[in-house]
């Protein structure tokens, strides 16, 4: 039985990689929010309807730009909590490790 686990010096370069990530994420979708509200199509019933469509398509809409940005968002900060989660994890097992080793009787 092979065990998995994660090297902390690993899981802080991930933590460091969905901080990047997560900064590209909220950078696009500051910018996808500035789709909500488009100009320049004209006057043309076909264009104000397609105006409309790539509006909705940003912001509002099915499956909008803002909300797929969003769930990716939340999705990388569920990996980075899980790394760090793996970092705490590493180091309270090794202070129990130190402990478990200092209460051991020392042979004289």
């Amino acid at each position: 039985m092979s065990n998995l686990y994660l090297d902390a010096k690993v899981a802080g370069e991930l933590i460091a990689a969905c901080t990047e990530l997560r900064a590209q994420f909220e950078a696009a979708l500051n910018s996808a929010a500035l789709l909500g509200q488009l100009t320049g199509f004209g006057t043309l019933g076909s264009a104000q309807a397609l105006q409309a469509k790539f509006e909705e398509k940003a912001v509002g809409g099915h499956d909008a730009l803002v909300d797929v940005l969003a769930s990716h968002i939340a999705v990388v900060e569920a990996m980075q909590a899980q790394f760090q989660a793996c970092i705490d994890n590493a180091f309270e097992q090794e202070s129990s490790n130190v402990s478990t080793l200092r209460s051991i009787d020392q042979p004289n």
